[in-house]
């Protein structure tokens, strides 16, 4: 009961003409990016990040989240017509998606696609509702030293998720938190890293720095990237078939295992949809109830990855609202907005701004219904965004950077900031170093850094809190595990072998 009254006041929330202007325009744009080969929500999301400053915090985040989910659909347009992703998560629909293209099936592909997104998305809506609160109400009991934890914790899981480039991700996440640090101190008023310079007097802001990062490099990349030739005999195939959009319902155990998988990793830091999907599409394979071999044009294959993929949201979205802690860069990013407007992700905010919560969960719902609407009237044309020219999209990219960065606070010094880390991103790009860790870092960092002085303040510097509180000692048992796991694992199966 608690959670349809919840509803109804998130969808009451949204009855104004900003709010729906911003679900509708979001949705098209989240569409548009996936389509777009090589933009993705990061880079939308980091342009548009300072324009949503002057908007009401839910208006915002609602246009934002658009973006976010739009996203995952649009990719699978192009994996399926073009062969090429255009989202990461989309990979995995392209194996079967394209075979089945090729074989004049373009809409029963796309279909299936779109309907197992849906899925995915009104699932991850309601685990978000359903979830969130009890979630919360255990995070409330967190005090300092567990939130130190769970940065912590975060923090591993972070580096974990990039395998062999653990080193560089962790090093990207402590530049972070030490960005984090620059500016006055709060306690003692003392300068903090500002190079005597008064503009850094109030710290790095995240606005100039993730425009720079996602927005600013990718932009950069692509001018710098030769034009891609694109097969262009299945755009005309573009479409959807009504008979098809039934179908993912005949695969209720594949529908079960992207489901699943999605929502569960959705939770954990940094790890995103790509690995979701994949391992749903591989789990998939398992018991398949179509005969039709995989990577061949098996309709599982592609059911198991777009629910898993869509499913991601609501997943990633808990963590922000329960603990502050970001799922991914995007919800990082989408903290922002939070943080700009006065707002603390985390327990406190199921009391003091209940009607962001449930707006929240309302939108992700209304924004699902929205982008299947406008992938059943305009696939055909949003297909044929796919090969829009890479270099003249990244140099219009990277005007609205410059005007995104300077309108978040009127200031050439935010440009600045902007484009130091466009290049800088485009440096690590080019040396496929993980710049995602240092958004993470920056937003964890304040918290971080406020929670472990508090508990070292109370304890007069002893580490003692971490471990004689249960709850404390039991995020840092995890902490280690996930840490030292690959030796554990080595040790204990070596053994058996």
């Amino acid at each position: 009961m608690e959670f349809f009254d919840s509803l109804s006041q998130g969808f009451a929330a949204l009855a104004t003409w900003q709010i729906a202007w911003s679900l509708l325009l979001g949705s098209a744009l989240g569409i548009a990016v996936g389509v777009l080969p090589g933009v993705g929500p990061g880079v939308t999301i980091a342009v548009l990040l300072p324009f949503t400053y002057g908007m009401a915090p839910l208006a915002g985040i609602s246009l934002l989240l658009g973006v976010y989910c739009g996203a995952f659909y649009g990719g699978a347009v192009t994996s399926i017509l073009i062969r090429t992703p255009g989202e990461a998560s989309s990979i995995m629909t392209m194996f079967d998606g394209y075979p089945m293209a090729r074989q004049g099936q373009a809409q029963r592909a796309m279909s299936l696609a779109f309907m197992s997104a849906f899925i995915g998305g009104i699932a991850s809506a309601l685990l978000l509702g359903l979830a969130a609160r009890p979630l919360a109400g255990f995070a409330a009991k967190f005090g300092a030293p567990e939130s130190v934890m769970a940065i912590l914790l975060a923090a591993v899981c972070v580096g974990k998720a990039y395998k062999r480039q653990f080193a560089s991700a962790m090093m990207m996440m402590c530049l972070g938190f030490f960005l984090a640090t620059v500016g006055i101190d709060p306690n003692s008023n003392e300068q903090r890293y500002t190079l005597g310079l008064p503009a850094m007097l109030s710290g790095i802001p995240l606005v100039p720095v993730a425009v720079g990062l996602f927005g600013m490099a990718q932009a950069l990349v692509m001018v710098s990237s030769p034009v891609p030739n694109f097969d262009t005999t299945l755009i005309g195939r573009a479409g959807v078939s009504w008979r098809a959009f039934l179908e993912p319902f005949k695969y209720p155990k594949t529908l079960a295992k992207g489901l699943f998988l999605g929502s569960a990793i959705g939770i954990l830091p940094a790890v995103g949809a790509a690995l979701s999907t994949s391992l749903a599409y591989f789990w998939a394979q398992r018991g398949a109830k179509d005969k039709t071999p995989f990577g061949e044009g098996n309709p599982e294959g592609i059911v198991a990855a777009e629910s898993a993929n869509n499913s991601n949201s609501g997943g990633a979205m808990i963590t922000v609202l329960t603990l502050g802690i970001p799922g991914d860069a995007i919800t990082a990013i989408i903290m922002g907005v939070f943080i700009v407007h006065g707002i603390v992700p985390g327990p406190s905010l199921f009391v003091d701004r209940p009607e962001i919560i449930n707006g929240v969960l309302s939108s992700l719902l209304v924004i699902n219904v929205l982008i299947l609407v406008l992938l059943v009237l305009c696939v055909k044309p949003l297909a044929r965004l796919a090969y829009v020219n890479p270099r003249i999209l990244g140099l219009a990219i990277l005007a609205l950077c410059f005007v995104g960065a300077y309108s978040a606070a009127n200031s050439m010094y935010y440009v600045l900031i902007a484009t130091v880390f466009g290049v800088f991103g485009l440096v690590c790009t080019r040396a496929n170093i993980p710049t995602i860790p240092l958004i993470l870092g920056m937003v964890m960092g304040d918290t971080l850094e406020a929670t472990l002085r508090q508990t070292l303040g109370r304890s007069d510097g002893s580490l003692m809190p971490f471990i004689t509180r249960p709850i404390s000692l039991s995020i840092l048992a995890i902490t280690l595990l996930v840490l030292l796991w690959p030796w554990i694992s080595r040790l204990v199966f070596g053994r058996k072998a």
